[in-house]
């Protein structure tokens, strides 16, 4: 007989002696694995055996848990895209209702279009301005291209788009009429706008043309500046009170003059030959 024959005889399984113990909590507790792998069975697990389910974290490094002196905590100022600089520059171009502007940027106001136009405006500038010399010298063979241009043009704007809207933040807050800062800096730089094609055209050699470009850019320019702030102030102090109507006109006035004074740098300094 060989192995193959043999043949095991399994007991058979008599539900009437099967017997059940309880092990209590310590024995359910032992068990790692939930017995139907539901979350709710793995919970209760884990609060006989005396583990502790914690959720994890949150991980920093969010632009809200940021340092202040981080590159992190300003990426949401540069967070738009080329179709929303396009929309808000059309937007300081053309003419809109009154705080207009507001409502466009909404929760959303950015720095990136403002450090562009302002860079752009400086180069541009300066390179029209040398090129506007050039064509005007009697002796092109003696010209020499002047830096400080470069220079000045950086220095006149960069303090433009940057200390004249702190200093308009100040006022705004001393007198009750608070906006935040960025939405002051990014008004004030997309306000520059109109000048990078003025600038282009300005290096034709008429000096006529120059004014004439100059004045429509500071125009343009003002007019989308004070309707905004109008409109601001307008919604901040209560119409008909005399005290009112001198805080709205001391700024709107202030601003005004800042930017002739601009406008008037710029001739003078970059569009200045015959």
């Amino acid at each position: 007989m060989s192995l193959l024959d043999v043949d095991v005889q399994q007991p058979a399984l008599n539900p009437a002696s099967l017997s059940f113990q309880s092990f209590g909590s310590s024995a359910a507790s032992a068990s790692a694995e939930p017995s139907d792998g539901r979350m709710g069975s793995s919970m209760s697990v884990g609060k006989s055996s005396g583990l502790n389910f914690e959720a994890e974290p949150a991980r920093s490094g969010g632009p809200a848990n940021a340092s202040f002196w981080s590159i992190t905590y300003y990426q949401p100022l540069f967070d738009v895209d080329t179709m929303q600089v396009l929309n808000r520059i059309k937007g300081s171009l053309l003419p809109r209702p009154k705080g207009a502007f507001w409502e466009l940027i909404g929760a959303n106001p950015d720095l990136y279009g403002p450090f562009w136009i302002a860079t752009t405006l400086i180069f541009t500038m300066a390179l029209t301005g040398n090129l506007a010399s050039y064509f005007a010298s009697a002796d092109k063979m003696l010209w020499t291209y002047n830096f400080n241009q470069l220079t000045l043009a950086g220095s006149v704007i960069y303090a433009y788009v940057t200390l004249l809207p702190l200093l308009v933040w100040i006022l705004l807050r001393y007198y009750e009429a608070s906006k935040k800062l960025v939405d002051v800096l990014c008004i004030y730089g997309y306000t520059l706008s109109v000048f990078v094609p003025i600038s282009v055209l300005c290096v034709l050699p008429s000096n006529l043309l120059r004014w004439l470009l100059v004045l429509i850019g500071g125009g343009v320019s003002a007019i989308f500046l004070l309707s905004n702030f109008h409109a601001h102030l307008a919604d901040c102090f209560p119409y008909g009170e005399g005290d009112a109507k001198r805080k709205m006109y001391l700024l709107l006035g202030s601003m005004g003059l800042f930017h002739f004074i601009l406008l008037v740098i710029f001739k003078i300094y970059f569009f200045a030959y015959a």
